[in-house]
């Protein structure tokens, strides 16, 4: 808390000295490429990255301004191996730019095996005058703590003041669990997670008393069942969430920083022309919890030995198999919403859930 009060402080005392100094020494217009769960759809392992994803190397290159590109995790399918990794280091040389990971659930499924390549899962690094932090959720079931927490802090303490913007990057979207404005964001996964989380608790608080614009990005979105893409303000802090993994609304996103430091953003689709899926700006995130009654989250998905469903009202819950057939049936209710599939066989299935007056599906994977 004291820490909270000198930097609020601080932040007054050098505010002018800081918008001076940035007059006076503008840092020069650039952009970069954000791309989520660039391995593609569940169950596929290509040769690289997914294979849409390639086809726009070309566009990637066309664009002179963009400097660099961040990944934001479950680069490659899940247990990598080493020629999996060769495969992706291959396409980056082809790309011919600085490529930074944001390690995702599937790429620590060998964590050994990431780290003797590619050293630490958290780091930051500068580049024109803008603080670039790279997290991994995965250390500490989707929560920052310990040596990172301490990493986080210090970072930004030692760098908010000489830095522009700051872009914070990981593979989980953090912020959906506990703020239910957003709920309606489907994940493609929820493995590792452990309540408690305290994104909102500890993480925010670090950047949202900051002078600074603050973008944050997660990458764990864009397969069938999960969301596209998200788009959210907070105090200083924009939220973005962009994935691949459906060849319907699949993309990536193109950060524009111009001299005076103000941001913009393009929306890159996959499947079709570039702007298929409009504007970033177009998926502001809506809290209209009272509207949207039927939005459902399963999780974890993939599920192993049973998983639950976010809703809080008396349901019957169906479960198909990828033939159509009714596997399994019961009630649900806000006191007991578990449902045990540790005798299914793996696979894709449908979950349907049906309210009194409406009804909704979903997919999950059982493992």
């Amino acid at each position: 808390m004291e820490k909270n009060i000198l930097k609020v402080s601080i932040i007054f005392v050098f505010w002018f000295l800081c918008v001076v100094t940035y007059a006076q020494n503008p840092s020069s217009a650039y952009s970069f490429f954000v791309a989520g769960h660039t391995y593609g759809s569940p169950g596929v392992n290509n040769k690289g990255f997914h294979p849409p994803f390639k086809a726009k190397f070309e566009y990637i290159q066309s664009r002179s301004e963009i400097k660099l590109g961040v990944l934001t995790g479950d680069i490659v399918s899940p247990n990598p191996k080493e020629k999996d990794w060769d495969e992706i280091d291959a396409d980056i040389d082809l790309l011919g730019l600085p490529i930074y990971f944001a390690v995702g659930n599937h790429d620590m499924e060998n964590r050994t095996l990431y780290e003797s390549r590619y050293g630490d899962t958290y780091y930051s690094f500068t580049f024109e005058n803008d603080l670039f932090i790279i997290l991994d959720p995965n250390l500490d079931s989707w929560s920052i703590t310990g040596d990172q927490l301490s990493f986080l802090q210090n970072v930004v303490d030692n760098n908010y003041l000489s830095s522009r913007n700051v872009y914070v990057f990981f593979h989980q979207v953090m912020w959906r669990p506990g703020a239910e404005k957003y709920y309606h964001i489907q994940c493609n996964s929820y493995v590792g997670i452990k309540y408690p989380l305290n994104f909102w608790t500890t993480v925010m608080p670090i950047f949202s008393t900051l002078p600074n614009q603050v973008f944050m990005f997660a990458g764990d979105i864009g397969v069938s069942w999960a969301s596209d893409v998200s788009y959210d303000l907070h105090k200083n802090v924009t939220l973005i969430s962009s994935g691949m993994g459906d060849k319907n609304g699949e993309n990536f996103i193109v950060v524009n920083i111009l001299e005076n430091g103000n941001v913009d953003f393009d929306l890159i689709c996959l499947s079709d022309t570039l702007n298929c899926l409009g504007d970033l700006e177009d998926y502001l995130v809506v809290d209209d919890r009272e509207v949207v009654i039927d939005e459902l989250l399963i999780y974890p998905n993939p599920a192993n030995g049973e998983f639950k469903i976010s809703s809080y009202q008396d349901c019957k819950l169906q479960l198909f198999n990828i033939n159509g057939q009714l596997v399994h049936e019961q009630k649900c209710t806000r006191f007991d919403r578990t449902v045990n599939v540790s005798s299914f066989q793996k696979g894709f299935y449908i979950v349907k859930v049906i309210y009194e007056k409406s009804e909704t599906t979903r997919k999950i994977i059982i493992e």
